[in-house]
């Protein structure tokens, strides 16, 4: 099988190579249209003079740099009357463009500013932001609601620890670049407006799925589960059963993705693959029915991104079937990309655009050959076999970048997974037939009685895989390259089994040698490492110390048992680190009467005060840190004290952090807050 067999595939390459190297970059100049027009004249001239190989090059320099060019022209804050890009404003106008998404304390839904008030005067602009509504005071808001709002939105901060999740990166790449938390009366109502009729159905018909779940399925975690799959909500699941599915592996679940659109794919084809023996247009007619209950299947989860680009990619493999297509399975993947990258360049960055597609391609292109090496004549023994073989190829195409972006694996992976697509293969369909027989008696207690033992049975398959020993391996830290060296190696592996050349085996020995190689002198140096790091942790103090491959933790004792604080500000920063032992210890054990801790690290002396102190510092230390409003005064308590720099945490309320900022200018004291700096580290 060569190469040149997958031209659609070539295409998509350059195209991605061309968002890239803008997303990388964030160049763009006028030249590039005129390189364009050049190089079309060029295209055009090959045509006619039959020079193959400048046609080819011509036609791929074009695809590259019309991705760069879209990529650009897709980027929100590029728009001259995007929000950002106006004079700031005292009011502004948005329409709610998503569904409302419940939070402990707020309503958190996208919403499009379609004009601002400046110097009293309205003018149109564009732009996503963010929008929180108190819930105590606000009733939830509905897409297509619009809302004159005060004020401006805050930009989203980025960062503020060590390896920390780029959120503010994270929603750029959404095309938004603030949010607004509406805790008071700075909003009023003023009308409803839906943007798209059809988005205004869909969300409605998914919340009405969300209704349905909650009147028939009474136990929590049964309904969470129901609408996290089915419909794509997950405000009801709790966290103990989000670790368990995540430490099954089996975490892709409960977010609606290209696995329930690939299970109902499946399922369509066992219970209709009759029509295709329908007369000369069978194979045509079943693709069309499929085709339509993807996208109707689609409405009922709201239409999200993630649900689009599955049954766009799952669409197109129909089609390519149904006009016997399917030994160019490659091209017809390459083709559904390429038009949801023309559509939105920026999902290329997106975890579950870059997963589903690894996915489908291993399945694809691995998944013939294992199961040809055990033929099971026991139907259920033989059913089994065929899904642990998709599950691992699937698995085995997704694990490097899972590992990337997550930083653990799943150890038992291959037992969880057999059960989840049994089960879910049960739950999905029973989901959304249920949503069509609600109204029938005693035809919906049927299908719901399967439906929550279905349910049952599959969060008991992951509580009991969760339980087993070993069941997710954490602590892993891996960068680009070291990924890529990763894909190398199995990709030469796999085709070493393949072909039986040995070439590919030693290639794949001498990767993995260099791999162990880089590990081990990595291993090295974090064994030698120390560090200790001011952390910014918001309302809260914290300070983490490390010493070769442990890490100590001091904060108090609620945030020690917060393990979303963990999980968000300090895992990535352990991981990377090779933090291998970790401790927590509670502030006030370590505290005098007074709310004072003495730390020593690596001859540095740090001081720090934790509670009100009124009286004045004697000696020195290297560093200050103060912690919940301890001073409001630095003249009295740093007049005989002396020290390097004076650490401000977010544990302090704003306005004292300000008026000691000009205080500290006043006296020719170095200070600095966190809030505005983010987390400070001392390296050794």
């Amino acid at each position: 099988m060569k190469f040149t067999a997958f031209p659609v595939v070539r295409y998509l390459l350059f195209f991605v190579l061309g968002i890239t190297v803008y997303l990388q970059t964030q160049l763009f100049s006028s030249i590039i249209y005129y390189l364009i027009g050049g190089l079309l004249i060029v295209f055009i001239a090959s045509i006619f003079t039959q020079k193959n190989i400048l046609r080819g090059i011509t036609l791929m320099l074009i695809i590259f740099l019309a991705g760069w060019l879209l990529t650009h022209q897709k980027t929100a804050i590029n728009q001259s009357r995007h929000y950002t890009n106006l004079p700031q404003f005292t009011h502004y106008q948005a329409v709610i463009i998503s569904n409302a998404e419940t939070k402990p304390k707020t309503y958190k839904v996208e919403a499009e500013i379609n004009a601002i008030k400046v110097d009293g005067k309205w003018q149109n602009s564009t732009g996503k932001t963010l929008l929180y509504f108190n819930r105590q005071e606000s009733e939830k808001p509905q897409y297509g609601d619009i809302f004159l709002i005060k004020d401006m939105p805050r930009e989203v901060e980025a960062p503020k620890n060590p390896e920390e999740f780029d959120y503010r990166r994270f929603m750029q790449y959404r095309g938004i670049y603030a949010h607004h938390f509406l805790w008071g009366q700075e909003f009023i109502k003023i009308g409803h407006e839906a943007p798209s009729q059809i988005l205004e159905f869909s969300y409605k018909a998914n919340q009405y799925a969300d209704s349905v779940f909650k009147a028939r399925i009474q136990t929590p975690n049964e309904y969470g589960v129901a609408s996290a799959m089915v419909v794509g909500l997950r405000d009801d699941i709790d966290n103990e059963l989000l670790d368990a599915y995540s430490a099954s592996g089996a975490i892709h679940v409960l977010s609606v993705s290209g696995m329930h659109v690939g299970i109902l794919f499946l399922f369509l084809g066992w219970m209709l693959g009759w029509i295709k023996k329908w007369g000369k247009y069978g194979k045509q007619t079943f693709a069309l029915v499929v085709i339509l209950f993807l996208w109707g299947y689609a409405v009922f989860t709201g239409l999200s991104s993630t649900v689009l680009r599955a049954t766009v990619m799952f669409s197109f493999i129909q089609i390519g079937t149904a006009i016997d297509r399917r030994q160019n399975i490659y091209n017809t993947l390459a083709i559904s990309a390429l038009l949801l990258l023309c559509w939105n360049p920026y999902w290329l960055i997106d975890v579950g655009f870059q997963l589903s597609y690894l996915a489908i391609i291993g399945i694809v292109f691995l998944h013939p050959y294992l199961n040809q090496l055990v033929t099971p004549n026991n139907p259920i023994i033989r059913s089994i076999w065929e899904g642990t073989c998709v599950c691992f190829s699937a698995q085995l195409f997704t694990f490097p970048l899972s590992i990337y972006y997550f930083h653990q694996f799943p150890t038992f992976f291959l037992i969880a997974n057999p059960f989840v697509a049994f089960f879910s293969f049960a739950v999905l369909p029973a989901g959304l037939l249920l949503l069509m027989v609600a109204p029938i008696p005693i035809l919906s207690d049927i299908v719901t009685f399967i439906l929550k033992y279905s349910l049952v049975w599959l969060n008991k398959s992951i509580f009991l895989v969760e339980k087993l020993p070993f069941a997710t391996l954490k602590g892993f830290s891996m960068s680009i390259p070291e990924m890529l060296f990763l894909y190398t190696t199995i990709m030469l592996i796999i085709f070493f089994f393949l072909r039986s050349e040995i070439k590919y085996l030693r290639v794949s020995l001498v990767i993995m040698s260099i791999l162990v190689c880089l590990n081990i002198v990595e291993d090295y140096f974090q064994s030698q490492q120390k560090a200790l790091t001011f952390h910014f942790i918001p309302k809260k103090s914290g300070i983490s110390i490390i010493d070769g491959k442990s890490a100590t933790f001091i904060a108090d004792t609620s945030l020690l048992n917060s393990p979303k604080i963990y999980n968000f500000h300090l895992k990535n920063y352990y991981d990377k680190h090779g933090v291998a032992n970790k401790n927590y210890l509670a502030l006030n054990q370590y505290a005098n009467k007074q709310g004072v801790t003495f730390l020593d690290f690596e001859g540095k002396r740090i001081l720090w005060l934790q509670q009100k102190f009124n009286g004045n510092l004697q000696g020195n230390a290297d560093y200050v840190l103060l912690s919940n409003n301890a001073i409001r005064k630095l003249g009295p308590a740093f007049s005989k004290f002396q020290t390097g720099l004076i650490i401000v945490d977010d544990s302090n309320k704003r306005y004292v952090v300000e008026n000691l900022k000009h205080q500290a200018d006043s006296l020719h004291l170095n200070l600095i807050s966190l809030y505005d700096t983010g987390a400070f580290s001392i390296n050794e």
